[in-house]
């Protein structure tokens, strides 16, 4: 069953090479965070870049992978906004609260950075087929459940998918790592782009994977 996985994620990956404009834009974006923040102004920037390329950016690409697997065309961004953002907004906040609980109570009792990384890498787990739900069904609370119930009842079968989806975790902790081996900000910054771009592409063949697998054995015709 896992060989299957793997078939699935490869076909993903070719699909994501041949349809690569999407990323383009968060890809570029990523250059931002390799500019050391020398103002109030571009700091404040920065630090509303990543909520703006994963509220905005993020769910307009998953729209369009949709549509590409689903069928087999590219939609203007404007009309994938009106049918997807507004679900995808809805059930992204409902997975980030036990994470963002984790970080408030953080500040009372002494959790380190590893549970709070290990606590998102579950709830990225737990994402791999409920975010897909939501573009496929064009529906909100109901996909959370469905996905989980997707996800365990086709654990072994999902496990090439889990595997990689644990990966842009594992670079984070090398890049956490590596700034403490090296005093140089730029090196920091290029690795922690390359990273960036690697973790894209993770994100990006896992979520194409996914959909396929829900579209073709999951979900009823």
């Amino acid at each position: 069953m896992a060989s299957d996985g793997k078939t699935y994620l490869l076909r993903a990956a070719a699909i994501l090479k041949t349809f690569s404009n999407p990323i383009i834009a968060p890809v570029v974006l990523g250059l931002l965070f390799v500019i050391p923040p020398s103002s109030e102004g571009p700091a404040a920037f920065l630090f509303f870049l990543p909520i703006i390329i994963f509220f905005v950016l993020i769910p307009l690409i998953y729209g369009q992978y949709i549509e590409i697997i689903g069928n087999n065309r590219q939609l203007p961004y404007l009309q994938i906004f009106n049918m997807h953002w507004f679900n995808f907004f809805v059930v992204s906040i409902c997975l980030a609260i036990p994470v963002v609980i984790l970080i408030i109570l953080g500040q009372i009792y002494p959790f380190q950075f590893l549970e709070i990384n290990f606590l998102a890498v579950v709830i990225d787990i737990l994402s791999i087929y409920i975010l897909p739900l939501v573009f496929l069904l064009k529906k909100r609370l109901a996909c959370i459940p469905l996905g989980v119930k997707c996800l365990f009842g086709n654990f072994s079968f999902s496990m090439p998918l889990i595997a990689l989806a644990v990966v842009p975790s594992l670079l984070q902790l090398f890049a956490i790592e590596f700034s403490e081996m090296t005093l140089a900000t730029l090196p920091y910054l290029v690795v922690n782009y390359i990273i960036w771009i690697i973790s894209l592409i993770i994100d990006f063949v896992i979520f194409i994977a996914a959909g396929l697998i829900l579209k073709e054995k999951l979900l009823p015709s």
